[in-house]
């Protein structure tokens, strides 16, 4: 099968692309690389995954990157087919239908993963309008393309995001998601609900999944994710900043980057024709833990101070008892050992990357 996917240089994007390679199936990649955090971090993923179909890096150094690539190859295990599937990237914006049209046109894939987005509920206070041109107009341009190629599956990656603050509950995928409580939040509502009606209104099989996050694990996103702080912080010998209500007992639901591509993998395999599910742990942890991790990795403290609260931040935990049932969604990852291979991968990586200052 041949799949788009949307936001292929990003942190699970590019995951997802490499998971789908190493299963056989042949990857459209896109990505504008904006400005949200240093371009070569993104450059490094999109090499990463050239590799997973046995081309040569085209930016960085095979001795540079070949290391990573291992270690990721490594921690994904014999899941892989004989002969890989192949990678095509190119660099474009969702929001230009003209360039999409002519991507789908030339490359005519057979089903979309669309994980391309302004990222980061604080930066959407600052910026709302970057947030609905991106995420709401963006989306309709592929919806759009979509429907016109027809294309046989849209899987939309949303965000735990849209529930707004529930941490009264876990929040099933029932619950009313029409007060969103940031910009990035709501405009994860608007794309849902584009989605839905494309549905209903063109026949396009969507299916919807609301991820549960931060997503970590090696190679996270490098700006605004807190164990890729605390990992970069606990090397470079800097304090961290807590900023949750409840300090260090602020609990989240945290997933391992591998099981969330297990979950957008069973969207895209499924045969629904259209619905949403929440993929995460269902097993919300404390900051304190994420440290604890971190400094177990690491052998050695982090330094953390408790200061004032984010009021864009939100908590909510994930009922993903639906994904189990109907999509066999299991995830495994136990955090400290997920942290672990974090470090272990963000050891490897170049000086320039394990001494960024903006994370």
């Amino acid at each position: 099968m041949k799949v788009l996917v949307t936001g292929a240089a990003g942190f699970i994007g590019s995951y997802i692309s490499r998971a789908l390679v190493w299963r056989g199936d042949n990857v459209v990649g896109l990505d504008n690389f904006n400005d949200y955090y240093p371009r070569n971090c993104k450059e490094f993923n999109v090499d990463l995954t050239r590799l997973s179909d046995l081309q040569a890096p085209q930016i960085f150094e095979e001795s540079e990157i070949r290391p990573v690539f291992d270690k990721l190859e490594d921690y994904y295990g014999g899941k892989k087919e004989d002969k890989p599937g192949t990678f095509t990237f190119y660099e474009g914006d969702i929001t230009d239908y003209d360039f999409l049209n002519g991507l789908f046109e030339k490359e005519k894939p057979e089903a979309v993963i669309h994980l391309a987005a302004m990222a980061g509920v604080p930066y959407s206070t600052k910026n709302p309008r970057i947030y609905t041109y991106v995420n709401v107009d963006g989306t309709t341009n592929l919806l759009t393309l979509s429907k016109d190629y027809n294309i046989r599956k849209f899987v939309f990656g949303s965000s735990s995001s849209v529930y707004g603050n529930r941490e009264d509950k876990k929040v099933t995928e029932q619950d009313d998601v029409s007060k969103a409580v940031s910009v990035y939040g709501a405009s994860k509502v608007a794309g849902e609900v584009i989605c839905h009606a494309f549905n209903v209104i063109f026949g396009l099989p969507v299916v919807i999944d609301r991820i549960f996050g931060p997503i970590y694990g090696p190679l996270q996103r490098p700006y605004g994710m807190f164990h890729q702080r605390a990992v970069n912080y606990t090397y470079n010998g800097k304090k961290i900043k807590v900023y949750g209500k409840y300090g260090l007992k602020t609990a989240k639901d945290s997933t391992y980057i591998d099981d969330q591509v297990e979950g957008i993998l069973e969207c895209l395999d499924s045969n629904f024709l259209f619905d949403v599910f929440n993929t995460g742990t269902s097993e919300p942890l404390q900051i304190q833990t994420w440290i604890e991790s971190v400094e177990t990795a690491f052998g050695k403290k982090l330094e953390a101070e408790v200061v004032e609260v984010d009021t864009s931040d939100v908590v909510s935990s994930a009922d993903i008892s639906k994904a189990q049932k109907m999509l066999n969604y299991s995830p495994k990852m136990n955090m400290y050992e997920g942290v672990k291979r974090q470090v272990d991968v963000f050891k490897l990586m170049p000086e320039w990357y394990k001494t960024m200052e903006k994370v």
